[in-house]
C-alpha cells in the first residue's frame, strides 16, 4: 500500500464575496427555452424569488440547444432595452445566473451581446480534471461577475481530490466565487442511486458527503449551497431537509418549482432567540464568557456564527412565532 503524504498547505481563506451568498436564497432553475424568464426578472411573476439560474445544461435536450441559445439572446436584448427605457421595472430584481453546458459554451457566451446584464455563471461539473478548461473560459469574462462552480462528479467522493480542488479554487479565477453548489442528483447518480421519496438527502450517502465537503471547503472561505429536493408533493420533507441545510451553514437551496420558494425562504429566517444571542455576543461590552437563556455564550468562538445570524436576519427577516 502506498501512503500519499501531501505537503502541508497553509490555509489562506479567500476574501469574502462583496455580496453575501445568503442573498441567493431559493435559487430557481429555469430552462433557457422558457418564454417567461423576463417576467420573473421584472418580478411580474414569482415576486418572492431571490435568484434564478437560466439553464443551458441538463434541462435542455440536445435538439433544443440552438433554440435555447436564440431565446437567451432575445431575452438579453429585450432586458437591456426595457431597462434602458424604464430602469424602475427592474428594481429590485432577483440575481440572475446562466448555467452553460460546458466550458466551450461559456467562452461563446462571453461574446454574446448584452451578456453583461447577468450577475454571473454557474459552472457545472467542476473538478480537477475540468478546472483548467473553466479557467480558460473565464479569462475574458468581466471580473465583476460572480461564479458558482458545482461539485457533482465522481471525483468529489475522494477526499484527496477535494483538498487539491479547494486550494486550486482559491487561485484559479479572477472573478469572485459567490458559492459552491452541491449537485445532489448527479452525485447520487455516481452511486447508481436516486433519492428515495420518504427520506431527506441527509439520510442518503450524500448526507455524509455534504458533511465532508463543508469540512473541506468552508475553512478556505467558501460558502456552499444545498441540493434540490425534487419531490413537489412533499412539503414536510422539504421543510425538514432545509432546516438541516440551515443548521449546517449552507447558504441557499436549489428549487425547481414555485411552490418550494416560500418553504426555503422561511427556513432561513432567524428566530428571536438566535437574534438576541447574536446581538449579545457581538456587543462591545460582552464578557469573555457569559450565560444567557440557559446557554453559555463565548464571543471568541461564537463571533462568526453571530455575524452569519445577523446577515441571515438582514436578508430573510425574523421567524413568525407559532
Amino acid at each position: 500500500m502506498t501512503i500519499l503524504n501531501l505537503p502541508n498547505h497553509t490555509i489562506l481563506p479567500i476574501a469574502p464575496p462583496r455580496l453575501h451568498p445568503y442573498h441567493l436564497g431559493a435559487s430557481l432553475y429555469m430552462p433557457a427555452t422558457r418564454l417567461d424568464i423576463l417576467a420573473v426578472i421584472k418580478r411580474e411573476k414569482l415576486e418572492n424569488i431571490n435568484s434564478i439560474i437560466i439553464c443551458l445544461e441538463d434541462s435542455i435536450h440536445d435538439n433544443d440547444v440552438a433554440r435555447a441559445l436564440t431565446n437567451l439572446q432575445n431575452l438579453l436584448k429585450n432586458w437591456q432595452q426595457q431597462q434602458t427605457d424604464n430602469p424602475k421595472l427592474f428594481l429590485p430584481r432577483p440575481l440572475v445566473f446562466i448555467r452553460p453546458r460546458h466550458a466551450k459554451m461559456l467562452r461563446e457566451l462571453v461574446e454574446v451581446a448584452k451578456i453583461e446584464m447577468v450577475d454571473g455563471f454557474v459552472l457545472p461539473k467542476v473538478d480537477m480534471a475540468s478546472l483548467a478548461n473553466w479557467r480558460l473560459a473565464t479569462q475574458h469574462l468581466d471580473k465583476a461577475k460572480f461564479l458558482m462552480p458545482t461539485l457533482e462528479t465522481a471525483s468529489i467522493f475522494h477526499a484527496t481530490h477535494n483538498d487539491e480542488l479547494a486550494i486550486a479554487l482559491t487561485e484559479s479565477f479572477t472573478q469572485q466565487i459567490l458559492a459552491l453548489r452541491i449537485g445532489g442528483n448527479d452525485l447520487l447518480s455516481c452511486l447508481r442511486l436516486r433519492r428515495p421519496q420518504d427520506i431527506t438527502l441527509y439520510q442518503s450517502p450524500i448526507g455524509a458527503l455534504i458533511y465532508r465537503l463543508l469540512g473541506c471547503f468552508v475553512p478556505y472561505g467558501f460558502y456552499l449551497t444545498a441540493p434540490v429536493c425534487e419531490f413537489l408533493d412533499k412539503p414536510e420533507l422539504l421543510n425538514s431537509e432545509v432546516q438541516q441545510d440551515v443548521a449546517l451553514g449552507l447558504v441557499g437551496k436549489t428549487v425547481i418549482h414555485p411552490s418550494q420558494i416560500a418553504i426555503v425562504q422561511n427556513a432561513f429566517q432567524v428566530s428571536a432567540d438566535e437574534l438576541t444571542q447574536a446581538g449579545a455576543i457581538l456587543h462591545a461590552d460582552a464578557k469573555a464568557v457569559f450565560k444567557q437563556d440557559n446557554t453559555m455564550l463565548e464571543p471568541a468562538t461564537h463571533k462568526n456564527w453571530a455575524m452569519e445570524v445577523l446577515t441571515r436576519h438582514d436578508v430573510f427577516g425574523l421567524k413568525q412565532q407559532q
